[in-house]
């Protein structure tokens, strides 16, 4: 912002990340025209976007019945760029692209032309992070080397909720992260004045509340047809995780599903998954498909095969006979992705001495183990990771040396790291293995996540 010369920035996350938040509080003391596109046609989208220039840079032609053709506005906004700093915001850009799809080209001539040696600061930003990565940043894209700087935003890590939910321990913190995952727009709706079962019960079950329908919501705004993938997800999400199973459990044939879950995973609503030793994973045939969003998960899980008796004002005895009993099985089955991001934590903040390039599971027909982490081809850390209320004792450490004999090159396991990631501690006989050097012991309650 220092500079007065041209940007070109794309900013890009998955919807409800808070990149309008974002661009927002980072411009508020700017004079900045922000337009948020939607799925209207062209020339309502013009129009609006007219009335927001207008309100900053009023001129007679911006208020015209039949607003200007889009190289207008553009030549009009760098014509405006040439004398002073001009910062421009086109939000869900990928809706402006749908309703008029030479966009991109036309904003690529304008900025080759005139642009880049204006003093406009243009922000592209969208929530169709498959669209913008391949439209906008990629090498086919008519934007290809133009932009100056790029941010995906991401989901917020495990450890950011200690600043949500200061008051709750950290395996209620965790229960949460595996609920909500890391999306801000989903975290600001729980309050740590109220117990994780209350805000389950007022800030997802009751029908009003904001959470409750989010998952449909999404999925009509960006899908054409959401019905089938309606049916994908809930599958996925009952565990049902390979291309076979998800064909049987749905009914449909494998060549909608293949279509339909690779549109998911562009969405970064599910991703595929495979053994973190494979060396070509988009060769493998032993993926299997996960959901990538944590709530997506549980509304698939806990809220549509109850929509009716939810409507139905059945909020509480949902919680109390399907949710709550449950809940320790849920937050389990993704423990171990939460396990990832707590070793890369403690291996940045140095309590874990370990480099590796990636980390994940590993399986082999019957066996698995839930976390191991690779240096090029070669597995150099394994560990278990429960969520269990019972301290973790040697059986699970002797079954961890057992498959890691498994995968290991040559079967030895002499040249991996152990490990043990708990949620209730570990038995007095496996903390002395661990003070001896022989594994590393992580209880997730100690690191990082305690409050100060």
């Amino acid at each position: 912002m220092k500079s007065d010369k041209a940007e070109l920035v794309i900013v890009y996350g998955r919807r409800r990340i808070g990149k309008t938040e974002l661009l927002r509080k980072a411009f508020k003391k700017e004079k900045a025209i922000f337009f948020v596109a939607d799925l209207g046609a062209d020339q309502d989208q013009r129009r609006r976007f007219s009335e927001a220039l207008n309100l900053l840079y009023p001129n007679p032609l911006l208020q015209t019945e039949i607003p200007p053709e889009w190289e207008s506005l553009l030549r009009y906004i760098i014509d405006l760029g040439r004398k002073e700093r001009v910062i421009l915001m086109m939000d869900e850009f990928p809706y402006l692209c749908s309703s008029h799809p030479v966009l991109p080209s036309i904003l690529q001539r304008i900025w080759d032309d005139v642009g880049k040696d204006s003093k406009l600061y243009l922000i592209l930003s969208g929530s169709l992070v498959s669209f913008m990565e391949r439209e906008i940043l990629g090498h086919k894209s008519p934007l290809y080397g133009r932009r100056t700087g790029q941010l995906l935003l991401n989901p917020l890590p495990l450890y950011a909720l200690k600043g949500f939910f200061p008051a709750y321990s950290p395996e209620d913190r965790i229960s949460t992260y595996a609920i909500l995952g890391g999306v801000p727009a989903y975290l600001i709706q729980f309050s740590d004045k109220l117990s994780l079962p209350q805000n389950i019960e007022k800030q997802i079950l009751n029908p009003t509340a904001f959470l409750h329908d989010e998952v449909r919501f999404i999925l009509m705004e960006e899908l054409r047809d959401p019905k089938h993938y309606l049916s994908i997800l809930q599958s996925i999400a009952f565990g049902n995780t390979r291309m076979n199973d998800i064909v049987q459990r749905t009914g449909m044939d494998r060549g909608p599903v293949s279509k339909y879950l690779s549109v998911l995973q562009d969405l970064r609503l599910i991703e595929r998954e495979v053994p973190a030793t494979e060396r070509h994973p988009e060769k493998s045939r032993k993926g299997i498909y996960r959901p990538s969003d944590h709530f997506f998960r549980f509304w698939f899980r806990f809220i549509l095969p109850y929509k009716s008796r939810l409507v139905e004002g059945g909020g509480r005895k949902i919680l109390e006979k399907e949710i709550l009993p449950q809940l320790d099985n849920f937050t389990g089955q993704v423990f171990d992705k939460i396990c990832v991001e707590i070793l890369r934590h403690s291996v940045k903040e140095g309590k874990i001495k370990l480099t590796y390039d990636s980390a994940g599971r590993w399986w082999s027909g019957n066996e698995e183990i839930d976390l191991v982490a690779v240096e090029g081809d070669h597995p150099i850390f394994a560990a278990e990771c429960k969520w269990s209320k019972k301290p973790v004792g040697i059986d699970i450490l002797r079954d961890l040396q057992r498959k890691a004999s498994l995968m290991a090159p040559g079967g030895r396991v002499a040249d991996l790291r152990l490990g043990l990631f708990s949620r209730s501690g570990f038995t007095k006989e496996v903390e002395i293995l661990g003070k001896r050097g022989e594994v590393d012991l992580i209880d997730v309650r100690k690191i990082g996540m305690k409050n100060d």
